[in-house]
């Protein structure tokens, strides 16, 4: 399961100003960002549903809440600098987990 780099989250999340281009790409990179910690999440929800050790349940517990961490971070820039890039992308996970997963879980 990939892994969400919070800090480099936070540099994109600090980065001002620059060529349209640039803003582009960390929109883009955002958009990566709050799509993988969304399914990662959702995988790990469905994960710790049938992991019986309390050990392993913990380690999930701590990916979903950094999952979840990094999925807010994406989506407050989103919000920020391209709300009609979150709204289509939030309306896309929902489609696609209902399609995957059969059912929606935030």
């Amino acid at each position: 399961m990939a892994v969400i780099d919070i800090e480099y989250g936070r540099a994109i999340l600090e980065e001002n100003g620059g060529e349209k281009s640039e803003a582009a790409q960390g929109t883009r990179e955002w958009e990566m960002i709050l799509q993988n910690s969304s399914f990662g999440h959702e995988y790990a929800r469905l994960e710790l549903q049938e992991v019986g050790d309390l050990i392993a349940q913990e380690d999930l517990l701590d990916k979903m809440e950094n999952y979840k961490r990094a999925y807010f971070m994406a989506r407050r820039y989103l919000k920020r600098e391209n709300p009609e890039a979150l709204r289509r992308i939030e309306t896309d996970l929902m489609d696609q987990k209902v399609r995957i997963f059969g059912t929606y879980t935030a």
